[in-house]
């Protein structure tokens, strides 16, 4: 009987590998200066597979305009995910929120992002806009506004 217990607890906590994702490294995520120049901002949904030595697989974002979707699914395949509990299954299916925010009167000078993590589902992006004569020419076709 103790040994049956034993068992199921067991298959219970590999089943839970979900709920206890861990993020082992993440790369500070950037707020694209096109965007801040267009005053974009936004919410990128970012669902990620993650295989068995905790790397990201596959990151394909959507939900906000284009730029900051970019910017969300380059960072999301930087992240590394663990260490796993030692029942668990692979791929992991797992979705990043990336909220984008710009706050604050615009700038002639670029103020580093705020970032806040809440994880392993989602960090906040928080930035001054910016406003300049001559803003930085990048391969990068405006978007809307408002997303």
């Amino acid at each position: 009987m103790v040994r049956m217990i034993l068992v199921f607890v067991l298959v219970l906590s590999g089943l839970g590998c979900r709920d206890k994702l861990r993020v082992e490294r993440i790369t500070d995520p950037e707020y694209p200066f096109p965007a801040r120049f267009e005053g974009l901002q936004g919410t990128a949904v970012v669902m990620v597979i993650i295989d068995s030595t905790g790397r990201v697989t596959y990151a394909r974002g959507s939900g906000a305009p284009d730029v900051l979707v970019k910017a969300a699914e380059e960072n999301a395949r930087q992240w590394v995910f663990g260490p796993f509990p030692p029942v668990s299954e692979f791929p992991i299916y797992h979705t990043i929120r990336y909220v984008y925010k710009l706050e604050g009167k615009p700038k002639f000078v670029a103020i580093t992002p705020v970032i806040r993590t809440f994880l392993p589902d989602r960090v906040e992006i928080s930035a001054v806009p910016l406003v300049s004569d001559y803003p930085p020419i990048e391969e990068y076709k405006p978007t809307s506004k408002g997303k």
